[in-house]
């Protein structure tokens, strides 16, 4: 008998983008991914990552049932054991953990907001008493953004250009190339070959890149500096009179601090600071101010990972404010920051979800950071929830703005300081691949001082070859999605599953719930599937999970623009953009942006320059992978990308005795690791890029 061939309309949660897809199985077993035309959001568009994630999902390395450690950490010695089993464990070692030390001994691990279940992580961390001792790459990621751009100006933004609409595209330290290929720079350069004009390109970047190629405008940066360039485009925008005079002056706050402050930060003085001549940035700040409808791409990671990072969001936000480019066509279009609204139903938001309320005030004062990164705890979320809530009604997500610095909880497993952190529970995340300073990660999860270490994983990672117990979780193929990337987004995009999960694996929620319900939580988890919780969430705006599964989202509303003059103001504390911020100034902040050297560099640390004398920048996204994944052999995505490249100076290269393709040590204070040299005229002789 031969089975009937079906079309599940799915959505890949691989990157951020959430793409629709169209699978077709057989029986339990998937023949063929393409892209969903139909799709409002991808338009059918297809990366390779979706097209090898058939290989990727039978890959004989796939972990399909639950796992117990029996051996030392790390020695590879694992027993087959039940789901059942692995709750009851888990739950009685946290129990007991709980009485010892107090809920806040457990901390929690996870990576890249994709997926729609980290409200679950937080409601239960919340009902477990625990004040979300959370870490994830989001505090050097998008998060930080975030919270930055909420504090400044009350509205999520977006970052992504509009092909019909900008007249300006400034790319700062961001490749949409490697990133998501649908976005708005690729459709800019395909209206351009149609013949409609295009807008002028800023490419902000230490490396000659694919963009930069494009670009009017190639702004060679010194790394770390990004700060102090925005600053010097305030100081020609104010200083020339170029700012929207209009809106700074009925829709800002703090202009004039903010002019007596830029002074400090002269084109010619930031020259020398960034390596960028002067004249380019005057050329540079006059090209952007000029478009009126301009839209600074930058949405995380290549600044986000600097000790300048915060100033050089707020500067970036203070330049789209002044020159008016704040909720217009073309700029940055501000979203409702209630969530989807279908026939004026709100769509129930996963802030809803997370029972913030739960945590205690004397519980939120525990939170590993709270006392020293303030607005990315919860203090700062506090602030920003009280605005959120007048304005929306609705509360502000915990998961954008309740984050403990990895370093800080890795410390606290390492020397019980502020106290002990005794269990840790990791999911859609391999520390030891994205957190700082990977000895002393290894060494915690190491650590005799960590009782309990669980990791839901789809691979054997280095991060779970050194768990207590590694649970086998389902993929985007094997469970539904129905997301508002956890809240960020005015509309939902979602899909249903398309087979049914393999070997034991399970969908991330029922461990939550199983787990939830072993400690005492069971009235909090009344859905017993996740497609049962989908149709709570879709029941808030009168659909249904069926009809959900035929049209897998809910698109925007028509745009509209300027909904500050029609909400009468900003949701921030003066109801304006606030070039000098309140809230920052009231978390002990600067209210201004600034500018620092970097902690370690050839001015700040001149004699390790003198043994380090390049400067290494590190992170740089390549396809076919996205951050540490897809790199197993067999997949088909390693084969096209099978080393890692370290670009290189030709002339810098050449004098150490390294050709193009040789494999080289790169060296730090803190270790070394070997990439493959791509030799190249596109990189300052001073800096050496690597992935």
């Amino acid at each position: 008998m031969v089975n009937e061939m079906e079309i599940i309309k799915a959505a890949c949660h691989v990157c951020h983008g959430n793409c629709g897809m169209l699978v077709h199985v057989a029986g339990n077993e998937i023949v063929k991914i393409a892209g969903d035309a139909e799709n409002p959001f991808s338009k059918g568009y297809i990366c390779e990552r979706a097209t090898h994630a058939v290989n990727w999902l039978y890959h004989p390395d796939q972990l399909t049932y639950p796992l117990k450690r029996v051996g030392e950490r790390g020695e590879g010695k694992w027993k087959r054991i039940t789901w059942e089993q692995a709750l009851d464990e888990i739950a009685q070692k946290l129990t007991l953990l709980k009485e010892e030390d107090g809920p806040e001994c457990l901390a929690f691990c996870e990576g890249t907001y994709r997926c729609d279940h980290v409200w679950a992580r937080a409601r239960f961390a919340s009902l477990f008493g625990n004040p979300q001792n959370v870490m994830s790459p989001g505090t050097i990621c998008f998060c930080c953004n975030r919270a930055v751009d909420k504090a400044i100006c009350g509205y999520p933004l977006n970052f992504t250009a509009e092909p019909e609409h900008t007249k300006c595209l400034v790319l700062w330290g961001t490749r949409p190339t490697v990133e998501r290929e649908y976005s708005g720079f690729w459709q800019i350069f395909r209206a351009r070959q149609r013949g409609k004009p295009r807008p002028k390109l800023i490419v902000i970047d230490p490396r000659l890149t694919e963009e930069a190629r494009y670009a009017d405008l190639w702004l060679k940066i010194r790394p770390g500096t990004d700060s102090a360039l925005a600053l010097a485009w305030i100081h020609v925008i104010v200083e020339e009179e170029l700012y929207d005079k209009d809106f700074v002056e009925t829709w800002c706050y703090g202009f004039d601090e903010l002019k007596a402050h830029v002074e400090q930060y002269p084109p010619e003085k930031v020259s020398k600071i960034t390596w960028i001549p002067e004249d380019l940035i005057i050329a540079s700040a006059r090209v952007y101010a000029a478009a009126k409808h301009a839209c600074i791409h930058a949405p995380e990671v290549a600044v986000d990972q600097t000790t300048n990072f915060s100033s050089c969001e707020h500067a970036r936000m203070i330049l789209r404010a002044l020159t008016g480019t704040i909720d217009v066509k073309g700029g940055h279009y501000c979203y409702p920051g209630a969530g989807p609204v279908v026939d004026g139903k709100l769509f129930l938001q996963d802030s809803a979800l997370e029972l913030a309320d739960n945590v205690p005030a004397e519980a939120r004062q525990k939170q590993l950071g709270a006392d020293r990164f303030k607005l990315m705890t919860w203090p700062g979320w506090e602030l920003l929830n009280a605005i959120h809530e007048q304005w929306w009604g609705v509360p502000y997500p915990m998961v954008y703005t309740v984050i403990s610095p990895a370093p800080v909880v890795i410390r606290a497993i390492l020397t019980g300081k502020p106290y002990p952190v005794k269990a840790l529970i990791t999911w859609f995340s391999n520390p030891l691949l994205w957190a700082p300073n990977t000895k002393l990660v290894y060494k915690a999860l190491k650590s005799q001082n960590l009782a309990l270490h669980v990791v839901l994983e789809y691979f054997m990672t280095p991060t779970a070859s050194l768990a207590d117990y590694v649970l086998p979780a389902a993929s985007w193929l094997e469970r539904p999605l129905c997301s508002t990337v956890t809240g960020h987004r005015p509309f939902v995009m979602g899909g249903a599953r398309a087979i049914k999960p393999l070997g034991e694996r399970r969908v991330d929620y029922e461990f939550w719930r199983g787990l939830g319900i072993r400690l005492g939580q069971e009235k909090h988890w009344p859905w017993k599937t996740y497609e049962e919780l989908i149709a709570h969430r879709l029941n808030s705006v009168g659909l249904t999970y069926d009809e959900f599964r035929k049209r897998p989202w809910i698109a925007p509303e028509q745009k509209k623009y300027r909904k500050y003059a029609t909400f009468g103001g900003f949701p921030t504390p003066t109801g304006k953009v606030e070039l000098y911020s309140t809230i920052l100034e009231k978390l002990g902040y600067d209210p201004l942006p600034s500018y620092k050297e970097p902690p370690e560099s050839h001015f700040s640390t001149p004699d390790v320059a003198k043994e380090y004398p390049l400067i290494l920048i590190t992170g740089a996204r390549f396809k076919p992978m996205y951050h540490s994944e897809f790199r197993q052999v067999g997949i088909g995505l390693r084969e096209m990308h099978p080393d890692p490249i370290a670009e290189i100076n030709t002339t810098t290269a050449l004098r150490r005795g390294i050709r193009d393709g040789d494999w080289i040590w790169i060296e730090t204070k803190r270790g070394r690791i070997k990439h493959k040299a791509r030799l190249s005229e596109g990189i300052d002789r001073r800096v050496v890029s690597i992935q």
